[in-house]
């Protein structure tokens, strides 16, 4: 008995846990009572609490010449305790081992069923089809719950990203990849509102994307890539990110309040898209624009070429633009309306500029540097104010 008054002292001291007071209590209680406790701890609790000031630690030996006294007065609540603590302690276990084992997953492809409200499977670990370092394809489908707020997050690595948009109401997406390792973790998911592919980079050399999602399901778009190309289609959103490198870049047919989007090293070409704000940059390769209705707009390129084409202005009455260029040529194509008016400022500043629109008034009209607006542009409905810039080459507004 004193063997169990001591476990119980060194519970109430801190010195062990209840999950080895229960494993020592029922070793006792199987045979094995003439075997020592382990070795007290020491008390780690907080510096606040009043066992860690001024109380002395004890051996067991010294603990079994204090409480011999008292284990006379306690022993007939011994057994009573010590089966409680177990029974607490042994259904605590078995509620933890329940919560922490999954439900049966349903197969990847299966759509939710009509009228339901799909919750996703928790995420398991590939199960690759081929021998790390072989390439691998995997096909998967997840239902969107449309309504309240949902975040689309993707990323590819060295590879190609394909992104478009349909009238739907789940993702579908191959995924193609190459795993530095066996069995290495790669799966769409979902946490609450947010749905991604979850991946650790340094287990693949390569994740490549080609996915069809809810054209309108997402109120966040984000898509990252490196080393391949990307191609985002037929997207609406409140908020969209687009980063690309290294690779070939196409963003079209996109609609949003928000649209931010940064590339570099590969082409990057931008069309039929709206929105209230978007910024699009590029570096060290060209820059394409093309009619891109949106009110507030900056565009930036540098060490290639940036061209800009639009046939109209329709969707808002006031736009304010900044495009600009480094290194090298810079051109923009713009309509004329009766209803349209505009006003420029162009700078070059080791370049020459050509001004080619009508019906225009120059306020400053030099080599370097141009500002001119419309006849009668404030009375006009829609009006358009373009700030121009480049260097070391030629800009042109026709």
């Amino acid at each position: 008995m004193t063997e169990k008054l001591r476990i119980l002292k060194m519970i109430e001291d801190g010195q062990i846990t209840a999950a080895e007071a229960a494993q020592l209590l029922q070793a006792l209680d199987g045979g094995a009572s003439s075997a020592p406790p382990p070795p007290a701890k020491k008390y780690e609790g907080n510096s606040n609490d009043s066992k860690s000031h001024g109380e002395p630690h004890y051996g067991l030996d010294d603990l079994g010449q204090k409480f011999e006294s008292f284990a006379r007065e306690m022993a007939p609540k011994v057994e009573k305790f010590a089966g409680a603590v177990a029974s607490q302690i042994a259904g605590v276990a078995e509620r933890v081992s329940d919560a922490f084992t999954p439900p049966p997953e349903a197969p990847a492809t299966a759509a939710a069923p009509s009228g339901s409200q799909h919750r996703a499977a928790p995420p398991k670990a590939a199960k690759p089809s081929a021998p790390a370092g072989g390439l691998e394809e995997r096909q998967i489908e997840l239902p969107v719950e449309v309504g309240g707020y949902n975040e689309l997050n993707l990323s590819g690595l060295n590879a190609d990203i394909r992104v478009k948009g349909y009238n739907g109401d789940k993702i579908t997406a191959r995924l193609t990849y190459q795993a530095k390792k066996a069995k290495a973790y790669i799966e769409l998911v979902k946490l609450g509102g947010k749905y991604f592919l979850k991946y650790e980079e340094d287990e693949f050399s390569s994740v490549s994307i080609d996915a069809f999602v809810p054209e309108r399901a997402f109120g966040v778009i984000k898509i990252d890539g490196i080393n391949g190309q990307m191609d985002a289609s037929s997207l609406s959103a409140t908020e969209m990110h687009f980063s690309n490198s290294n690779g070939i870049t196409n963003l079209s047919a996109l609609s949003a309040a928000n649209i931010y989007a940064e590339a570099s090293n590969g082409r990057f070409s931008v069309s039929n898209i709206t929105a209230e704000s978007a910024s699009f940059e590029n570096l060290n390769a060209p820059l394409e624009a093309i009619e891109l209705d949106i009110a507030k707009l900056k565009l930036s390129n540098y060490n290639s070429p940036l061209s800009v084409i639009m046939s109209k202005f329709d969707r808002h009455t006031s736009y304010i633009w900044s495009v600009e260029t480094g290194n090298e040529k810079l051109s923009i194509n713009l309509p004329t309306a009766t209803n349209l008016g505009y006003h420029i400022k162009a700078h070059a500043a080791m370049g020459e500029i050509r001004l080619g629109l009508t019906n225009l008034q120059y306020l400053i009209n030099e080599p370097s540097l141009v500002e001119a607006r419309s006849t009668s542009f404030d009375s006009l409905p829609k009006k358009v104010k373009i700030a121009v810039e480049t260097s070391n080459a030629s800009l042109i507004i026709n």
